[in-house]
């Protein structure tokens, strides 16, 4: 019989706020892009690097072998405790432009949601490898309307 495959996905939720600012530009290109999210205060023009925050949550799927013997691509359990240690761990309650890598060493890479599912790929994908399943897609809701998703890259 031959092998089958499945995919299987696992999502968790966490806090954290960020601001979006370029630092090439001024004032007034960074809010004219990025509006309410640049950190500054259209009211107070001593305010910057004011962050704002969300209830993110993130979505991530992997494809592998049913194992004949478990029934699992991976075990729900093992996916949870990765997410748990490697997103949740990293980036719950956090102020990401602050704390948070490569975007508190990069000021230019923004803590968007596209960048910020990429950045979780990157992360995953090295331990979902040693567990031989193949990661497929990590989709992050910044708001209940507003996702991303990330597939490595791939057009």
């Amino acid at each position: 019989m031959p092998k089958a495959y499945a995919e299987i996905s696992k999502e968790i939720t966490f806090e954290a706020a960020h601001y979006l600012h370029n630092p090439k530009w001024d004032r007034a290109r960074n809010l004219e892009v990025f509006r309410k999210c640049a950190g500054y205060r259209k009211d107070d023009p001593r305010a910057v690097f004011y962050p704002h925050g969300h209830s993110y949550r993130l979505k991530v799927m992997v494809r592998g072998p049913v194992d004949p013997a478990t029934g699992f691509v991976m075990d729900f359990r093992g996916l949870k405790e990765l997410l748990k240690r490697e997103v949740y761990g990293h980036f719950d309650h956090r102020f990401i432009n602050k704390e948070v890598e490569p975007f508190k060493n990069d000021p230019g890479f923004q803590p968007t949601a596209e960048n910020m599912a990429q950045v979780i790929w990157k992360r995953l994908e090295p331990f979902l490898r040693k567990e031989k399943v193949n990661l497929v897609e990590v989709a992050l809701w910044e708001t209940p309307e507003s996702s991303a998703v990330f597939r490595g890259g791939k057009k």
